[in-house]
């Protein structure tokens, strides 16, 4: 499938901040290299039309482009190379009252500055069109964070710090479920019109029609593209699943740690109950040695007479 700049646009369009979508645009992208000058124009007229809070988006996929490609060629480097000082100078200005935006830039520049991907002169010249008004002490200084170098590999709290928050477990396992690869019903629909001869070298070798074999061609072109893009959404779906697996276990941990806690303190508190009920017991047995003051009665002398109380005379 040859390279169209609509489809691109399109795709700019979908792209969101998941990790899968970056890097299967990325990828797209890579494979049709040979556009590199076309795709990088429109990576930018698209940048300087997006919204405000997509901006940084556009920034994150040229930077897995840019570090991707480098092992196929230099193309989109030098390319890019070409537009990052107004991309940056534009991206900068829109996020001037943004410092989480301004230092996420800081960062892939620092990572580009580290990892030679551009001169140190070319990257300085980046860095000067950071806002003056944020000051040189918001400029991040911050270890390197793998979640921007290498989307593949972001990282995963240990146990040692909080657990993942059951929400993030369940909505991660819900994403994963609704964009998996594997259920993609469009892609077995594509993959069911591929011909035949397009898997089978040996029934192209004895097609002697050149319309025939410049149409088989075409469709080998497709269902390249096609296997491509499904095969990168593949090997995303595997590094979500592997991520999902690390948190699941991290929770199970911490779950069988909260289980330990539980157990102890049921264990002191029935402990409590016990005395408690011991005491209760004491009490009762107590209570029920004292004399029942109620049954107790005295014998008393009967009141005199009112007319005793005084000396009686007769008349």
């Amino acid at each position: 499938m040859s390279f169209n700049t609509g489809s691109f646009v399109g795709k700019l369009i979908e792209l969101n901040h998941s990790q899968q979508s970056i890097q299967t645009l990325s990828g797209w992208a890579i494979h049709h290299r040979r556009n590199a000058q076309q795709i990088v124009d429109v990576w930018f007229q698209q940048l300087t039309k997006s919204p405000k809070e997509r901006k940084l988006l556009f920034m994150f996929l040229s930077n897995d482009i840019i570090q991707n490609s480098k092992r196929k060629g230099n193309e989109f480097t030098q390319e890019f190379s070409r537009v990052l000082p107004d991309a940056l100078s534009h991206t900068y200005k829109s996020a001037v009252d943004d410092i989480k935006t301004v230092k996420q830039i800081d960062r892939i520049l620092s990572i580009w500055k580290e990892r030679e991907i551009f001169g140190k002169d070319f990257i300085e010249k980046l860095q000067s069109y950071r806002p003056k008004a944020l000051g040189a002490e918001s400029q991040d200084t911050d270890p390197v964070d793998s979640s921007i170098t290498s989307p593949t590999k972001k990282r995963i709290r240990s146990t040692s710090d909080s657990a993942p928050d059951p929400d993030t477990v369940i909505r991660s396992l819900i994403n994963l479920e609704r964009s998996s690869a594997l259920q993609d019903s469009r892609i077995k629909q594509q993959f069911s019109t591929i011909p035949n001869e397009v898997w089978n070298v040996q029934a192209v070798e004895k097609i002697t029609d050149r319309k025939r074999l410049e149409s088989l061609l075409k469709s080998v072109d497709s269902s390249y593209d096609l296997i491509s893009e499904h095969r990168i959404k593949l090997q995303n779906e595997f590094q979500e699943r592997n991520k999902v697996a690390t948190m699941l276990k991290e929770f199970v941990m911490h779950q069988k740690d909260q289980l330990r806690n539980v157990e102890s303190r049921l264990t002191e508190y029935q402990g409590k109950l016990q005395k408690v009920q011991a005491v209760r017991a004491q009490l009762q047995s107590h209570l029920n040695s004292l004399p029942d003051l109620s049954t107790v009665t005295t014998a008393l002398e009967p009141l005199p007479e009112p007319g005793s109380l005084f000396g009686g005379t007769d008349d």
